[in-house]
């Protein structure tokens, strides 16, 4: 038995049943951290607080009590989300000394669960981005290659997770920000429906958009610490995959790189053997409304939320203060767009954007899955493979030189902006040594059918393991 390997599932039986210590789980996974410090998955990791807490988790333990189904289960946060005893820096120097009086919901109720709460990952900075290559606190180095990003903007997250220092974390993803990181490290990621999992005491991008999700490494996981914050479970289904009708759009696929697409496509004739059905679709309408909608939602929300979290939190820091303050000529370019009334968006645009477009959005993703008869969207989670560290401006793709941030968020953003449910599964390895990830967006609030998918495939796409860290 190989601590570092067990999931959050497999650790919370061996701990109940007694044949495990929540302290040596921990102190297994604190050296873990230590020995790959240099991957830059944390920003913070109080050892001598989790030891203390999974103390304490033995001793309830050896009275028979026990927390909850995590008793003694280490979750890491990523550092955008409040978690009591721990900063919540979202990665900015502005916020680097901010420490919230309170955990967030989705913190509280894990840990109410039982989990021992073990640090906070790195992230994009104030999560405005897709590589985590954070300027304050170093980049997060990918598992697989240490050249290439984790994806972002919950790259530490999917870093730790992959370096199987924690078994899982709980990241945000706004426009693809657990998937994308996920798909990048040969790992699950799960998009709840918007409004599914509580977003305060999180530091955030939109309201309308912004969702807590978790990155794991199996599937089991992500249907465990969904139960827990949304406060009760179901019985899956059993064999979801037999005439399982899967959706497959062009915009999702024309422009993506031919070796992800050859992967994900691979991983369709798969299902097809399984008994799916396959069945192409007609995406035009969709295009217009997100496009009219995505950015103006994003960038207009971004000032107003933010300050908001400033206040409520009493952070004591304006927005202004944090803008002029960031660490990143990118991240900190788009705050000051926000301040600046000639780039702002405009109000007016703005709810344009919520009123009339989103909903045309909306509407467009129900004909779809309605007039098709169809069960989910299937896409490749990113456009291109992992890049390469400092690679934040621009990406070849197709032997054309585009935008790193558009073809990393192009097909979950879609989902994102209508407020859609989804998951990426390990999908394969590009040349043996590349993580690609296969995504799957479900009707709004079903959640609960792509949990019952992703259970049913687990055993057929395990997380990719890396090679250069096989058990010592």
């Amino acid at each position: 038995m190989y601590i570092p390997e067990l999931s959050c599932s497999e650790l919370a039986s061996l701990i109940s049943q007694g044949d495990l210590l929540a302290t040596e789980v921990c102190d297994a996974l604190i050296e873990r951290v230590q020995k790959y410090s240099g991957a830059n998955a944390f920003t913070e990791l109080d050892a001598e607080a989790v030891r203390q807490e999974a103390q304490e988790c033995d001793r309830l333990r050896a009275t028979g009590h026990t927390r909850g189904p995590l008793h003694g289960v280490p979750v890491s946060f990523k550092d955008n989300i409040n978690v009591l005893g721990y900063r919540t820096t979202a990665g900015t120097p502005g916020m680097r000394d901010f420490r919230p009086a309170s955990d967030a919901p989705v913190a509280r109720r894990l840990r109410q669960a039982g989990a021992v709460a073990f640090g906070k990952n790195n992230m994009h900075e104030l999560a405005y981005g897709t590589t985590t290559n954070n300027a304050l606190f170093g980049p997060a180095r990918n598992p697989f290659d240490p050249d290439l990003v984790c994806g972002g903007s919950s790259g530490g997250s999917a870093c730790a997770v992959a370096h199987r220092m924690v078994p899982a974390s709980i990241g945000t993803d706004t426009g693809g920000s657990v998937r994308i990181p996920a798909a990048f490290c040969g790992l699950w990621g799960y998009r709840p429906s918007s409004g599914r999992w509580p977003t305060a005491g999180i530091v955030p991008i939109s309201q309308t958009r912004d969702t807590p999700g978790p990155i794991a490494r199996t599937p089991a996981d992500l249907n465990l610490l969904d139960s827990l914050v949304v406060g009760f479970s179901e019985v899956p289904k059993p064999d979801m995959i037999r005439d399982l009708r899967i959706g497959i759009a062009k915009f999702f696929w024309d422009t993506a790189d031919a070796d992800v697409v050859k992967i994900c496509e691979e991983v369709l004739e798969q299902l097809q053997t399984m008994g799916a059905v396959v069945k192409v679709v007609d995406d035009r309408s969709l295009v217009a409304p997100h496009i009219a909608s995505t950015s103006n939602i994003a960038h207009y929300e971004g000032r107003v939320t933010l300050e908001e979290f400033l206040e409520i939190y009493n952070v004591g820091r304006s927005f202004e203060a944090v803008a002029r303050s960031v660490a990143s000529d990118g991240v900190r370019s788009i705050l000051m767009d926000q301040l600046s009334a000639e780039t702002m968006v405009a109000a007016e645009i703005y709810a344009e954007a919520v009123r009339v477009h989103r909903p045309e959005l909306q509407n467009s993703y129900r004909r779809i899955f309605r007039d098709n008869s169809i069960d989910v969207l299937a896409f490749p989670t990113s456009l291109i493979p992992p890049p390469h560290i400092g690679d934040d401006e621009t990406v070849i793709l197709n032997g054309e030189d585009v935008p790193l941030f558009t073809a990393s968020i192009h097909n979950t953003d879609v989902g994102s902006n209508a407020g859609l449910p989804g998951i990426t599964l390990p999908a394969g390895l590009i040349a043996g040594r590349i993580p690609v990830g296969l995504s799957f967006d479900a009707a709004a609030g079903a959640d609960r059918l792509l949990l019952d998918i992703a259970l049913c495939l687990g055993e057929s796409f395990p997380s990719l393991s890396p090679k250069n860290l096989a058990q010592e």
